[in-house]
C-alpha cells in the first residue's frame, strides 16, 4: 500500500516486444481531435481514442477521446481495429484498463500547469501510465514542480491530481500512450520497485 504520496515513478512495463512503432505510422492517417480543454494548452495537441466509452463507441472522435460522465464502461474503440500492437499491449496489462489514448504535443506547443482533480493512485484508486513513445530532449515534463526524466520507450506513472505541464520546445511531436487504469495489486507492486521516483512535496 502506498502511504507517501507519489509525484511521478518509472513502471517497469516492458514494450519494446510490440511492434507501436508501425501501428504509429498507421495511426497518424487515423482521425485525431483536438484537445477539448483549449484554456490548458498553447499550440497544438490532439488525441486519438483507443479505449472509449461504451455509450460512444459508434459516436463522434470527440465524444470517444474524452469522459464526459464521471461513471462510464469504456469498451476497444474502432480505432484499436487498425492499431493491433497497440490492442495487444492494452490486453497485456494486468488491470481493468478505464480510457486509453494517444495524445500529441507539436513542437513548439505547451501544456499550461493544472491539475485533474482527484485523478492519482491516492484520491482515488486510479492510475494514469504514460507511455512514451516519440520524445526529444526539447521536451520538459514536470508534475509537483520537478521534472520528470521521461524518454522514449519508457512508462511512467503520474500523479494526475498534482499540477502538471508539458513543454515540447522542439521540431518534432511528442506522443504518448495515456492510459487511465483502476490501481490493483500488480500496480502497487510496480510502484513499489519503481527505483526511479518522486514524492509530492
Amino acid at each position: 500500500m502506498i502511504t507517501q504520496s507519489v509525484a511521478y515513478a518509472q513502471l517497469s512495463i516492458p514494450f519494446g516486444e510490440f511492434k507501436l512503432a508501425e501501428d504509429l505510422l498507421v495511426a497518424e492517417q487515423c482521425c485525431w481531435v483536438d484537445h477539448v480543454n483549449e484554456n490548458d494548452y498553447q499550440g497544438k495537441w490532439d488525441v486519438l481514442p483507443l479505449n472509449v466509452p461504451k455509450e460512444y463507441v459508434d459516436g463522434h472522435p470527440i465524444l470517444q477521446s474524452f469522459m464526459l460522465e464521471p461513471e462510464c464502461a469504456w469498451v476497444n474503440g474502432p480505432n484499436l481495429t487498425y492499431l493491433p500492437a497497440f490492442k495487444s499491449l492494452l490486453g497485456s496489462l494486468k488491470c481493468d484498463i478505464l480510457s486509453a489514448r494517444l495524445m500529441r504535443l507539436h513542437p513548439h506547443s505547451s501544456i499550461k500547469p493544472h491539475r485533474d482533480i482527484g485523478l492519482s493512485i491516492e484520491k482515488s484508486a486510479q492510475v494514469r501510465i504514460h507511455f512514451c513513445l516519440a520524445c526529444s530532449a526539447h521536451v520538459e515534463f514536470c508534475v509537483d514542480g520537478q521534472q520528470v526524466p521521461m524518454v522514449a520507450n519508457t512508462c511512467w506513472y503520474i500523479n494526475a491530481d498534482a499540477v502538471h505541464s508539458v513543454k515540447n520546445k522542439g521540431q518534432l511531436p511528442r506522443i504518448n500512450l495515456v492510459v487511465d487504469c483502476v490501481a490493483n495489486q500488480w500496480i502497487y507492486n510496480l510502484l513499489g520497485a519503481s527505483v526511479n521516483a518522486a514524492e509530492v512535496s
